[in-house]
């Protein structure tokens, strides 16, 4: 099986004289930044491991501080690279939950069957996230993306077995309409 780089987040500029640096990220559990296998993903798309030593909040982000940079010269070039670390190295996710990184590209489905397209694209929200789905084919069908709030009655099953999610673009939780036929892909 595939075992994916995934984006713990991006180097976006230097924090003090110290060595540190801000880092923007959207990670759930900053501990996941203290993972054996850290690495960072330069521009170039080169890996080169690294240790992160320590982090904390700062103004919507984190400061981070790496072993062996202790002075901003040795952190500058370091902007605009990204830390990474394999999915396998990921602490599992909870009952019902999910990383980013299982469910993108995803094929997305009704609940009587038709495909809508893929799931490309995760927006976080004060609420809940936003799931934007696009058509396989924008272009030909003239059909546009789709954006489904990350709730019950809209996303009725995320199955990573199968590869797919099910979804109710209504929000009616799955409940057809009068009239509406079945038709759900095996």
């Amino acid at each position: 099986m595939d075992d994916p780089w995934v984006v713990l987040g991006e180097v976006v500029k230097t924090q003090g004289l110290r060595g540190q640096v801000k880092v923007r990220s959207e990670i759930v559990d900053p501990e996941n930044f203290l993972l054996p296998g850290i690495c960072l993903r330069r521009r170039d798309g080169s890996l080169e491991p690294l240790e992160v030593l320590s982090y904390r909040r700062h103004k919507g982000g984190y400061v981070l501080a790496f072993r062996g940079c202790e002075t901003i010269a040795a952190v500058s070039p370091l902007v605009g690279c990204e830390l990474v670390c394999r999915g396998s190295q990921l602490p599992p996710p909870g009952e019902d939950e999910y990383y980013h990184y299982q469910i993108l590209n995803l094929p997305v489905f009704t609940f009587c069957g038709r495909e809508l397209g893929r799931l490309r694209e995760i927006i976080p929200t004060a609420g809940h996230e936003v799931f934007v789905i696009r058509p396989e084919n924008d272009k030909k069908s003239g059909d546009r993306e789709l954006l489904l709030p990350m709730v019950a009655s809209y996303v009725l099953e995320i199955d990573l077995e199968k590869g797919r999610i099910t979804v109710d673009p209504e929000g009616r939780s799955g409940q057809r309409l009068p009239g509406e036929a079945e038709s759900r892909p095996e």
